[in-house]
């Protein structure tokens, strides 16, 4: 872990959060804290799963958390001298802490010390969802470490296993021709489809119907005859589903041609 990179990571996305609207200038612990994440995973992402911090990282109730960023807030942030408030909120019994900076020349001075790699997401990411707690969980609960983790696990930044490929030409080559006939067939048939679907609608001529339909008490009843063959409706009222554990660890909630 390295503690002078986690404070200035804490101080660069707190001034640029300063350049945003009124609105959304201010944040809280929860919003410091997974940016700092965002940071260590773009780092991540071009350092084969090294993180930026070192910290570990942990999947927790709000999504990604690590205790060595949330105890280097306040002291990060009075160094710069951040404006430190307590509010309130309707919705809430308990008061809650926001942090402000305005100080414009302390955002171009952090931003010199930082990897480019990590600014630009940053900034990005701050500048779409700033104070939005539920769209920045939202966000962060959708990055590969998370898919990848159960809850109360370490994270894991390293980068996905590729899928084996044949390294045989021979067994490439027949594969390549198989998927360029199979293409060319789907395509013809889709062709053909359509050619029948236009055909169609051209001698397709829609009359009303001759006697008109009678809706009476015998139309209904038999309405009412076909339903109870489907069984007793299923009945109104609260259910609980529940899901193994297992579910956590499938393929299918960070590999894209599963979803």
């Amino acid at each position: 872990m390295d503690s002078h990179k986690i404070d200035l990571l804490l101080q660069f996305i707190l001034a640029v959060a300063s350049q945003n609207d009124p609105g959304g200038k201010k944040l809280g612990p929860i919003h410091l804290i997974k940016y700092v994440y965002l940071a260590d995973l773009a780092h991540a992402e071009r350092t084969c799963g090294n993180t930026f911090t070192g910290v570990n990282w942990s999947f927790y109730h709000f999504g990604p958390w690590a205790r060595e960023v949330w105890e280097r807030i306040d002291q990060a942030l009075q160094v710069i001298n951040a404006t430190k408030e307590k509010e309130s909120h309707p919705k809430y019994r308990d008061d809650f802490v926001r942090y402000s900076l305005e100080n414009d020349e302390k955002l171009v001075e952090l931003e010199r010390q930082l990897p480019f790699h990590i600014v630009l997401p940053i900034k990005k990411a701050i500048r779409q969802y700033a104070n939005d707690t539920a769209s920045l969980l939202h966000h962060v609960y959708l990055t590969t470490p998370m898919l990848r983790a159960t809850p109360g696990e370490l994270l894991d930044f390293s980068p996905l296993p590729e899928e084996p490929k044949p390294h045989s030409e021979a067994i490439r080559e027949p594969r390549l021709k198989e998927k360029l006939i199979s293409k060319e067939r789907l395509k013809n048939l889709k062709n053909r489809m359509r050619a029948r679907l236009e055909a169609k609608k051209k001698v397709r001529e829609l009359v009303d119907p001759d006697p008109p339909p009678l809706y009476d008490d015998v139309f209904f009843q038999g309405v009412r005859d076909l339903d109870a063959l489907a069984g007793e409706p299923i009945e109104k009222r609260e259910y609980i589903a529940e899901f193994s554990d297992e579910v956590w660890k499938s393929r299918s909630r960070y590999d894209p041609d599963l979803s």
